[in-house]
C-alpha cells in the first residue's frame, strides 16, 4: 500500500506545470456569458459611433438619424452591461433585446447605403449571440432572421437600378455556411452538456455484490456513451491473477483471469503507453492464444476505435476500454477517464466495505469471547465445583449420575476455552504451522483420526483471523471425513506460492466413486468459508478418498 501510494505521488510531482497551464483558460471560462454578451454589444455600439464620426456614412442627409440612432443604442448596450437581465441564459425574455439589436442594425444598413453599408459587417454578431444562448435552435432562428434582414435591405437595391444581386446571394450564402457551424458547436455543447448531466446521476449502489453493482454502474455508463461495448480488467494488488467484465448489449459477464503468465502478460501490455485501439488488440491476440481465457472475450464486431482510462487505486489496478461509442473524439476520452474514476472508487469502497466487516466481526467475536470467559465459563467452574463438594457427600448409587453431569459440564467448558482461546489468537499474527499442529493434535483426540500436516515455508507467519480461519477449515475437513467417509488418516500440505496459500486436503476415506470430480459438489460449509476468505476451492479427486485443493490470497 505504501508503495502505491508513493508511486501516485511520484506521478502527480512528475507533472506540475498541467495545473499552471490550465489557468488562462479557467479564468476566460469563469467569465459569465450574459457579460461577454453585453460587453460584445457595448464594443460594436462605441466602434460603430467612431466610425460613423470619422468617416460618415452614405447619403448624407441621413447622417443626422444615424449617428442619433447610435447613440441611443450605445446608451442601451451601457445599460444592458451595468445592468444585465437576471434571468437564465436561454430563457425568451433575451429575445426582446436581441431583436432591437436586430433592428438597430439592419435598420442602419438601409439608410445608409443599403447592401453596401458598413453595418451589415455587425449582423454575425446577432448569429452569434443567439447560437450562445439557445444552442442549435437559436443558430437556426438567427440565420432565418438574418436573411429576412438581408431581402429587407437588399430589396430596395435590386430595384434602384443598381443591382447587387451577387452581394445578396453571397452574403445569404455566408450567412447560412456561420449558421450550419455555429449550430454544429452549439449542438455538440448541448450534447456534451446532455452527456454530463446524464453521467452525473450515478446509480445508487447500496448492494456489495460485485456483479450488481458493477452492472449498474456500467449499464448507466453504456446509456451515456450510445451503448458501446465495455470491458474493465482490474486486479487485486494483493493476488496475482485478475478479473474481467464485459458489457455488451444490455448484459454483464464477469470472468476471472485465473492464468498468471496470461495475466502477467496483460499487466506488460496495459502498462506500456498506447493507442488504446491497437493496445486492445493485442489484449485479444493475447487471449486467443491462452487456453485458460475465459470465452465471454470475443471481439467487437468492426472495432472503429476504442478509448481506454487507467483504474488505478490504493488496492486495485487495470483498464477500462471502451469499444465504439457514439461521442465525439475530443469528449470520449474524458468521459472514459470519469467513468473509470468512477469504477475505481467502488472498488475501492467495496474493498474498504470488506475490511470494515472484517474489522466489526472480529471484534464481535472478541466481545462474545470475553463475555463468555466472565459470565459462563466462570458458572460453568463454579457449578463443576460445587458438584465435586457435593458428590462426597451423597451415596454411592448416586455419585454415578452426578459424574456424568459433571462430565457434560466439563466438555462445555472445554469448548466455551477452546473459543476463547481462537478469538485470541486471531488477533495477534501467528505461526500457520504451529496453530495447525496444535489444532490436529486436538482433532486426533476428538475424532480418533490420525493428522499429518506440512507447511511450506515452516516458518509462515500469517494475521490471525486467517489462521484461525484455515484451522476451523482443517476440524471441518475432518469431520466430514471421518463422518462421511469413515476416513482414519487425513493429510494437510500447506504451501506458499506467489502470493497465494495453497491448501491440500487428501483423507483415505470412502470418498465419492461414482461422481467425477468436475461434477462433485462441494461441501458447503468449507466452500462457504473459503468464499468469505476470497479463495478458490475445488475438488481433484474423488476416489479412493477425497482430495481438496484451496487457494487463498496472502
Amino acid at each position: 500500500m505504501q508503495d502505491s501510494l508513493k508511486r501516485q505521488t511520484a506521478e502527480r510531482d512528475e507533472f506540475p506545470t498541467a495545473r499552471v497551464a490550465a489557468r488562462p483558460a479557467n479564468l476566460l471560462l469563469s467569465v459569465d456569458p450574459q457579460t461577454l454578451i453585453g460587453v460584445a454589444r457595448l464594443i460594436t455600439a462605441v466602434f460603430a459611433l467612431l466610425a460613423i464620426y470619422l468617416d460618415p456614412t452614405k447619403p448624407a442627409y441621413l447622417t443626422t438619424e444615424t449617428r442619433a440612432t447610435l447613440v441611443l443604442y450605445l446608451l442601451f448596450s451601457v445599460a444592458l452591461t451595468i445592468w444585465p437581465m437576471r434571468q437564465r441564459l436561454d430563457h425568451p425574455v433575451h429575445l426582446l433585446s436581441h431583436g432591437i439589436d436586430l433592428v438597430v442594425i439592419g435598420g442602419l444598413a438601409l439608410i445608409t447605403d443599403e447592401l453596401s453599408s458598413p453595418f451589415c459587417a455587425f449582423l454575425p454578431f446577432i448569429l452569434l449571440v443567439t447560437t450562445v444562448r439557445w444552442g442549435l435552435l437559436g443558430a437556426v432562428v438567427g440565420a432565418i432572421a438574418l436573411e429576412g434582414v438581408l431581402l429587407l435591405v437588399g430589396w430596395p437595391d435590386l430595384d434602384d437600378g443598381e443591382s447587387e444581386l451577387n452581394i445578396l446571394i453571397m452574403r445569404s450564402a455566408y450567412f447560412l455556411v456561420a449558421a450550419i457551424m455555429l449550430g454544429y458547436f452549439g449542438a455538440s455543447r448541448d450534447l456534451s452538456r446532455s452527456r454530463l448531466e446524464r453521467l452525473a446521476a450515478w446509480p445508487n449502489l447500496p448492494s456489495a455484490d460485485t456483479h450488481i453493482w458493477l452492472g449498474s454502474l456500467l449499464r448507466h455508463a453504456a446509456n451515456v456513451l450510445g451503448d458501446p461495448q465495455l470491458i474493465v480488467f482490474w486486479q487485486d494488488q494483493e493476488k496475482t491473477t485478475g478479473m474481467v467484465a464485459i458489457w455488451r448489449k444490455g448484459h454483464l459477464e464477469i470472468a476471472e483471469v485465473s492464468d498468471t503468465a496470461l495475466w502477467s502478460a496483460i499487466d506488460a501490455e496495459l502498462l506500456q503507453p498506447a493507442d488504446a485501439t491497437a493496445a486492445f488488440r493485442r489484449i485479444l491476440h493475447l487471449f486467443a492464444r491462452s487456453p485458460c481465457a475465459p470465452p465471454c472475450l470475443k471481439p467487437a464486431a468492426r472495432l472503429r476505435r476504442a478509448y481506454s482510462a487507467p483504474v488505478s487505486g490504493i488496492r486495485y489496478r487495470g483498464e477500462l476500454f471502451v469499444i465504439n461509442p457514439t461521442c465525439y473524439l475530443e469528449e470520449g476520452a474524458s468521459l472514459t477517464a470519469i467513468i473509470a474514476a468512477r469504477v475505481t472508487s467502488e472498488l475501492e469502497r467495496l474493498a474498504l466495505m470488506g475490511d470494515i466487516a472484517q474489522s466489526a466481526r472480529t471484534e464481535e467475536r472478541a466481545r462474545l469471547a470475553r463475555d463468555l470467559h466472565d459470565s459462563i465459563l466462570q458458572d460453568l467452574t463454579a457449578a463443576s465445583l460445587r458438584l465435586k463438594a457435593t458428590m462426597a457427600h451423597v451415596p454411592e448409587q448416586a455419585k454415578a449420575g452426578l459424574a456424568l453431569v459433571n462430565a457434560v459440564i466439563l466438555d462445555q467448558q472445554r469448548r466455551v476455552r477452546h473459543y476463547v482461546e481462537n478469538v485470541q489468537l486471531a488477533k495477534e499474527d501467528g505461526s500457520l504451522e504451529t496453530t495447525l499442529r496444535n489444532c490436529a493434535a486436538s482433532l486426533r483426540q476428538q475424532w480418533n483420526c490420525d493428522i499429518h500436516v506440512e507447511v511450506e515455508p515452516q516458518q509462515l507467519v500469517l494475521p490471525g483471523t486467517m489462521t484461525l480461519e484455515i484451522s476451523k477449515l482443517l476440524a471441518e475437513a475432518t469431520a466430514n471425513a471421518v463422518r462421511h467417509g469413515g476416513a482414519t488418516q487425513l493429510e494437510l500440505e500447506a504451501a506458499l506460492e506467489q502470493k497465494a496459500l495453497q491448501l491440500r486436503i487428501v483423507d483415505n476415506g470412502a470418498g465419492m466413486a461414482d461422481t467425477p470430480p468436475a461434477t462433485c459438489r462441494p461441501p458447503g460449509s468449507i466452500a462457504a468459508r473459503v468464499a468469505d476468505l476470497h479463495g478458490e476451492f475445488a475438488i481433484t479427486r474423488t476416489a479412493p478418498g477425497l482430495a481438496m485443493l484451496i487457494q487463498l490470497p496472502v
